[in-house]
């Protein structure tokens, strides 16, 4: 007797999004591209066929001219954006190899390397990219804790945001 067919699943639609920390002389590059009003950490989508450090290298250099070592991983993000739509977002600690900043057309509008003091409070950069910064600036103590929604879970620096009619 064979057992039960597991019934298909509806098919969802799931981003996969990849982005580095470069941290240099006390400083974090960013940079916004030309359809955000806040400056990200350079990132971008994982393209068929790509690993997640294929798709950061390709991306960190299409956007800054740097070409990145990919390092640790610093944190995980998963959103729900709809009901068949989520986003899967991954950051990685980068070292620069070769390259220097610079902000690259067309997507690209502005690069900047900000001191780590000020992005602590730099509300004109992602919080999610702060998040990762100063994940990446901290000593490393192994895999980053949550505090988010009730306490520590080891391992876990995973948010899931979900529509408040959900919750």
């Amino acid at each position: 007797m064979s057992a039960p067919a597991i019934p298909p699943l509806p098919p969802p639609h799931t981003r996969v999004g990849v982005g580095g920390v470069l941290l240099r002389d006390g400083r974090a590059l960013v940079n916004r591209a030309v359809y955000r009003s806040r400056f990200t950490i350079p990132s971008g989508y994982v393209e068929a066929g790509e690993s997640l450090g294929e798709a950061l290298r390709r991306e960190f250099e299409e956007e800054t001219g740097i070409v990145p070592r990919v390092g640790r991983l610093l944190l995980a993000r998963h959103k729900v954006v709809v009901e068949a739509e989520s986003d899967v977002y991954f950051a990685f600690a980068v070292e620069r190899v070769s390259g220097e900043p610079e902000a690259r057309p067309p997507e690209i509008a502005e690069v900047r390397e900000v001191p780590l003091a000020e992005v602590r409070t730099a509300d004109w950069i992602s919080e999610l990219s702060r998040l990762a910064i100063g994940i990446a600036a901290a000593p490393d103590e192994g895999w980053p804790r949550s505090s988010w929604k009730g306490g520590e879970v080891p391992g876990l620096a995973v948010e899931a945001y979900h529509p408040l009619s959900r919750v």
